[in-house]
């Protein structure tokens, strides 16, 4: 699969935030200072240190707009920023080089249907010939427009997602606005319903913001003046689990002692979803201040009381949590998509128990400031939603380096994507490895019989799966969350920069004295109230150290498997799965979780669902994506509740043709009116189908020019798409295509009307001389009579290598390798080469030369050659690979500055390691002296090679004053990778 390319820059994020606040953000900034000190094991073991912009400060057309509203005929040309849908599906065939399809690549495709290869400005659009037949037909066409993001048909509210909404809106079928609305319907009906099917209300939403209708017709607005959206969030309604500080509700992490918390500001995740045009709608419930799994809150009820969240599925059980409330109100299409935290299985408990797709991401990948901490050694953000590709979307706003939270400067070049959509290819797990821990499996049968169906599932899509085990990894699924002896230090840092001053219970002691919170959580409170800042700076040093150690345990079996990811059930069904959940926070790696299906009759909880979990190297999160992608396309395992189903206002009409239309016989007429015309008269000539499933059609006419003209630009049809003409002398030829994914044309169906002038006297004919038509399968139909003509002119054969390329030299580093060229069988072709270490392309490395590196050791070496000709396909050859490359030969040099010392007296070493001297190289690492079996000294060596050492000449024999001993010292150089190690032997003289 492709990897997604970065865009060239670093970039951080621009905050928007509010005067008040920033006395308050400055101490946070000394908080998180001392807190990034005691960090500093965990996140050293992070190499990157920069960051990838995901999107550019620049405005580009992207997928979808015109210069006004869209309506029913028309085809928006692009989104305005950065933020387009890059899955490979509706990218395939861009002929613009926007990295999309849009209504310009159909401008420029349509034109050149015919054109095949070797013709004039192939090149240019041969990305879009689809079927690989060598020539752009209507069917090309047809392919391209329908990755056109647009449908104008009905469209249905419940289970939409954010590309069915997009593509909604920009057809003009509905608005954001009326999504909001809707939303907000949906929320006011279902939320608190109790009746006899609804035993239990759901209690998702804690509140809803009386500024999102302004914001979603602001979207509109904008929708319409750019000409698109700005992105694929643009428009689309989010719920945000209630620790996510926002600047127009309340922020009261589930508790009744903050329902005045009324930030100034917006948390930065927050910022970067408004950033990217979405519509905060509501704020959702959680288990009060994130503490566990119930999704138990006090938040705006009388003091001593407090509400349970319910399963949609189940309402008498839990939704899980903490965020509990994202899990119901999102899997019961109370919003579009939602985002919480985890600590320890806050996003993927509720998203497991709701049948959501969640997203623990990197910790590192997206800020916490401004979000209420539990434990910021494990906190993170993201998204949990009802599919995989609305969790890349979602994914795409919020990642960034925060200056506010130092760890999100670890984030370097290619750590983040240009998009997450990019990863979302149904063939993303051919040619995948993944593995998995028998004792990650369980017991319940539910989840057993799932699990076990998940493997045969992935095996079938073209993924291998394995058994694996892992040493070292108990203690890593045992290591402990930190929220007892976290919550405290990192609450009142939250509290430092972002509570508003209305709030009153200003610290722990403060939440505990107003009595305002889950009764029964008053013990708990306590107990990590008691927690000192001793006791905070012991556990920080040893957490993050465990921590650290999970993230070399888990990502050295990953390497040494040769596995893309771990996979394992996230839950059993209705309760958490022994330790499975500590793994991805134990180790701060990231995870995706996705639906793998539900129990059945016969089993203990009949329909509830159990997610299976992907887990990844840092950073991975695109992988993990593409694979939970894959795996959700081949299995579709979601399903909807059943209990909160669409509501009258639900469902809105479509623009387009009539979906309830039966199917034609194919049948097609010409008719001309008036019949009766004098010279310098105009009529119409209109073309229908009875059509049957028509998408696309391609339709000429044929006519005497001397008798009568075509009134040029005058073609227009009933049928909504997109039309395109051609005139010839005596012809003219009409190209039309629906857009995106509306609904086809059956039944009696208006083709085309067209207007011509009379010229001549005497009898005129207009004959229809080809027609092709294509369904809504791409399949293509040469009409009755109609005809159509294809050339095809192929492309030669690639050239061939008679001799492949060699390769000379020793594979050590330093050493160069010179590569002889290959002998082809094609005279004038015109021949590069690209240097490979273990089959991977070496950045810079094109020249016949090539001087090994430290990074390549232990990766044989290989050079393919390319040879290109006009005219004719690129031919490779590929040398034979070299050994591995070795690491570079050293040598240790050492002195002594005094060859005698006393007894117990300090001696001094000189030491130089060196290296050939014609490779350039200066070794680094270190260097150990040993004497008297023991290690007594250790010194890194400087940039030069060398070092200086120092040690105590302990002797333990006893000996005369006068007399002298002599000791062997040995000096024994560490190498830094690249590198070989090498000693030298010293004689040291020790008198009394």
């Amino acid at each position: 699969m492709t990897q997604p390319t970065p865009l060239p820059g670093s970039v951080t994020r621009q905050r928007r935030r509010a005067t008040p606040g920033r006395n308050k953000r400055s101490l946070l900034s000394d908080v998180r200072g001392h807190r990034t000190m005691i960090e500093r094991t965990f996140v050293s073991t992070r190499k990157h240190l920069t960051w990838w912009a995901v999107g550019a400060t620049t405005v580009t057309a992207l997928a979808i707009g015109t210069t006004a509203a869209p309506t029913r005929a028309e085809a928006p040309t692009g989104t305005t920023g950065a933020g387009g849908y890059l899955a490979p599906y509706y990218t395939a065939g861009d002929v613009t080089g926007d990295d999309e399809i849009t209504k310009a690549d159909l401008d420029v495709l349509v034109p050149a249907v015919g054109t095949g290869e070797g013709d004039s400005g192939w090149a240019d659009v041969s990305p879009a010939d689809y079927d690989d037949d060598g020539e752009i037909t209507l069917a090309d066409v047809a392919a391209l427009s329908a990755r056109i993001l647009y449908d104008d048909g009905s469209f249905e509210l419940v289970e939409a997602s954010a590309l069915d909404m997009q593509k909604a809106m920009n057809a003009g079928v509905v608005t954001s606005v009326e999504l909001t609305q809707a939303y907000l319907d949906r929320i006011a009906a279902y939320d608190g319903l109790v009746d006899d099917e609804h035993v239990r209300a759901l209690n998702s939403i804690i509140s809803t913001s009386d500024v999102a209708l302004a914001a979603a017709a602001a979207s509109d607005a904008a929708r319409a003046e750019n000409g698109g959206p700005r992105s694929m969030l643009d428009g689309i309604p989010i719920v945000l689990k209630d620790n996510y500080d926002t600047a127009d509700m309340p922020t009261t992490g589930g508790c009744g002692c903050w329902d005045d918390n009324q930030t100034t500001d917006d948390a930065f995740m927050v910022e970067g979803l408004r950033d990217a045009g979405a519509i905060i709608l509501a704020k959702a419930t959680l288990d009060e201040f994130a503490f566990g799994f119930a999704s138990e809150y006090s938040a705006f009820l009388p003091t001593g009381t407090s509400k349970l969240v319910a399963s949609p599925y189940s309402l008498s059980r839990t939704a899980g949590g903490s965020s509990g409330g994202t899990g119901a109100s999102i899997s019961a299409s109370l919003g579009a998509i939602g985002f919480g935290t985890d600590t320890g299985g806050s996003i993927r408990v509720p998203s497991s128990y709701n049948q959501l797709v969640g997203v623990r991401p990197t910790v590192g990948l997206t800020s916490r400031d401004g979000i209420i901490p539990l434990a910021l050694s494990q906190d993170t953000g993201g998204p949990m939603a009802r599919s995989v590709s609305d969790a890349a979307i979602a994914l795409d706003a919020v990642v960034g380096v925060d200056p506010m939270d130092p760890i999100t400067s670890e984030q370097a070049a290619g750590d983040v994507p240009t998009s997450y959509t990019r990863f979302l290819d149904p063939t993303a797990l051919q040619g995948r490895k993944v593995g998995y821990l028998a004792s990650m499996r369980g017991s319940n049968p539910t989840t057993t019989r799932l699990f076990d169906q998940a493997i045969a599932d992935l095996v079938a899509q073209g993924a291998t799966v394995e058994a694996i085990t892992i040493d070292g990894i108990s203690p890593v699924l045992g290591e402990g969350s930190g929220s007892t002896n976290e919550m405290k230090h990192d609450l009142d840092g939250y509290i430092a920069a972002h509570l508003s001053d209305d709030v009153t219970a200003d610290s722990l002691s403060g939440i505990i004295d107003s009595g305002r919170f889950v009764p029964s959580r008053a013990s708990t409170y306590s107990t990590r109230n008691s927690i000192t800042p001793a006791q905070y700076a012991d556990w920080m040093s040893t957490h993050t150290a465990a921590i650290a150690n999970g993230e070399t345990v888990l990502t050295g079996a990953l390497d040494a498997n040769g596995l893309d990811a771990l996979i394992y059930p996230s839950t059993n069904p209705y309760s958490t799965l022994s330790t499975n959940l500590r793994l991805s926070p134990n180790t701060g790696m990231p995870s995706v979780t996705v639906p793998m299906g539900q129990g059945v009759e016969g089993e203990a909880i009949p329909g509830a669902g159990v997610n299976l979990e992907f887990i990844g190297r840092n950073y991975s999160e695109g992988d993990l994506l593409g694979m939970a992608y894959a795996y959700e396309q081949a299995t579709a395992h979601r399903t909807a509740p059943a209990a909160y189903p669409a509501l009258e206002g639900d469902v809105f009409p479509g623009l387009g043709s009539d979906e309830t239309a039966e199917a034609g016989t194919g049948l097609v007429t010409i008719g001309a009116t008036p019949a009766d015309l004098a010279i310098g008269d105009e009529f119409t000539v209109t073309v229908s189908q009875s059509a049957a499933d028509l998408y696309a059609y391609g339709l000429t006419l044929g006519y005497d020019p001397t008798r009568i003209a075509y009134v040029d630009g005058s073609a227009t049809t009933a049928t909504t798409g997109s039309i395109y003409e051609k005139t010839g002398e005596g012809s003219v030829s009409l190209t039309h295509t629906k857009l995106g994914t509306s609904p086809t044309s059956s039944g009696d169906t208006e083709l085309v009307t067209l207007t011509f002038r009379a010229l001549a006297s005497g009898p005129a004919t207009i004959t229809g001389s080809a027609l092709t038509t294509v369904d809504g399968s791409g399949a293509t139909t040469d009409v009755g009579a109609f005809g159509s003509a294809t050339v095809e002119v192929d492309l030669d054969p690639a050239p061939k290598a008679v001799t492949a390329p060699s390769i000379s030299g020793t594979p050590q580093v330093g050493q160069t390798l010179s590569a002889a060229p290959a002998v082809w069988d094609l005279d004038a072709v015109v021949t590069s080469r690209q240097w490979l270490a273990g089959g991977t392309p070496i950045a810079g490395a094109t020249g016949a030369t090539y001087r090994l590196r430290p990074g390549d050791v232990g990766r044989p070496i290989s050079v393919v050659e390319t040879a290109t000709l006009d005219q004719h396909a690129d031919g490779q050859s590929t040398s034979a690979p070299t050994a591995a490359v070795t690491p570079a030969a050293t040598t240790t040099t050492a002195k002594l500055k005094k060859k005698t010392v006393a007894k117990g007296g300090k001696a001094r070493i000189a030491v130089t390691v060196s290296a050939d001297p014609a490779t350039g190289l200066v070794p680094a690492g270190s260097v150990q002296v040993v004497y008297g079996g023991e290690v007594v000294a250790t010194q890194a060596l400087l940039a030069d090679g060398t070092a200086t050492v120092a040690f105590k000449a302990k002797l333990t024999k006893r000996i005369k004053k006068g007399e002298s001993v002599l000791r062997k010292v040995k000096v024994v150089y560490l190498p830094a990778p690249g590198y070989q190690t090498s000693t030298t032997v010293l004689t040291l003289k020790i008198r009394r």
